[in-house]
């Protein structure tokens, strides 16, 4: 899941996704146009703390996570029903390599799960 400073740059991530959405809490039904709109103006009048960012899904689906873990989904896909859609943000983990034997391991951890080698 992405993270975007802005409803504009989550709302641009988004129409590569879908094209149709519903505000979760209404029926109103946006377009790529219309919702276009609705971020660049949201995000003029209305914008987010600086500890707050938007996620969008990988079916498009846009949501708000104003403490870093709770998010309120604000725009559903047609796809959303079918879509499980997280109440929390979590990091995805990256796996990177142990530089001694080779087995992947998740980025931040101290030692290799398979050798022990210490990690930088």
């Amino acid at each position: 899941m992405e993270q975007f400073n802005t409803l504009l740059k989550a709302a641009e991530c988004a129409v590569t996704r879908c094209n149709s959405w519903n505000f979760a809490t209404s029926n109103d039904r946006y377009d790529v146009k219309g919702l276009l709109v609705l971020a660049e103006t949201s995000d003029s009048e209305n914008p987010i703390d600086e500890d707050s960012f938007y996620v969008v899904s990988p079916a498009g689906a846009i949501g708000l996570c104003e403490d870093g873990e709770d998010i309120d989904w604000l725009f559903l896909t047609g796809s959303s029903e079918d879509e499980d859609l997280p109440a929390t943000y979590q990091v995805d983990p990256q796996i990177n390599f142990c530089p001694k034997c080779g087995s992947g391991v998740v980025s931040g951890a101290r030692f290799c799960g398979a050798c022990g080698a210490k990690l930088n």
